[in-house]
C-alpha cells in the first residue's frame, strides 16, 4: 500500500514539478465506503474489510481516487468541486486511470446493517445502518425503491 501511495505521488511530482507532503494513512474506515480524503488533515482512511477483500483493484484504483482528491486540493485548492474536472484531469491524465466515482466491491462483509425495516412489498426486508437507522428516529423518512411506501423498523 505504501508502495504504491509512493507511485502516485512520483507521477503527480513528475507531472506537476511539485513536491507534495505525503498523507497519513488511517485503515479505520468501515461500512460500505471503501476510501476517504481529508485534505485539510493530508489524510486518507482507508476501509481494511475492503482493502483484504480486493487488494489488487483497491490498491491500483481506490488508492489512485483518493490520492487524486489530495493532489487535486493542493494543486487547485479547496473550492473545486470533489468530482470535478480537476480531479477527473488528475486521474486521466496523471494517473492514467478511468475517473470512476464509485466501487462495485461486494460489501456484504463491511457493511453492518443490523437494523430491519419493512414496506408494503410482500417479504421484503431492507436493512438500514446505525447512522441512517438513527436519522429515521429523528424524523428523516426513508422509502422503498419499488413501492415508494415509506419504512417502518420492523418488531421483532
Amino acid at each position: 500500500m505504501q508502495l504504491r501511495i509512493a507511485e502516485l505521488y512520483c507521477l503527480a511530482e513528475r507531472h506537476f514539478v511539485k513536491r507534495f507532503k505525503r498523507p497519513a494513512i488511517l485503515l479505520n474506515l468501515r461500512g460500505e465506503t471503501a476510501g476517504q480524503a481529508w485534505p485539510e488533515r493530508n489524510q486518507l482512511r482507508l476501509n481494511r474489510v475492503l482493502l483484504e477483500e480486493n487488494q489488487q483493484h483497491f490498491l491500483k484504483h481506490t488508492l489512485g481516487h483518493e490520492v487524486a482528491h489530495l493532489i487535486a486540493d493542493q494543486v487547485f485548492g479547496r473550492k473545486i468541486r470533489p468530482h470535478g474536472r480537476e480531479w477527473t484531469f488528475i486521474m486521466e491524465q496523471v494517473f492514467n486511470l478511468p475517473a470512476k466515482r464509485t466501487h462495485s466491491y461486494d460489501t456484504s462483509q463491511a457493511a453492518k446493517r443490523p437494523f430491519a425495516y419493512i414496506c408494503k412489498c410482500p417479504d421484503k426486508v431492507i436493512h438500514l445502518s446505525a447512522i441512517r437507522h438513527n436519522r429515521a428516529l429523528r424524523g428523516t423518512v426513508y422509502q422503498c425503491a419499488s413501492c415508494k411506501e415509506p419504512l417502518k423498523l420492523k418488531s421483532q
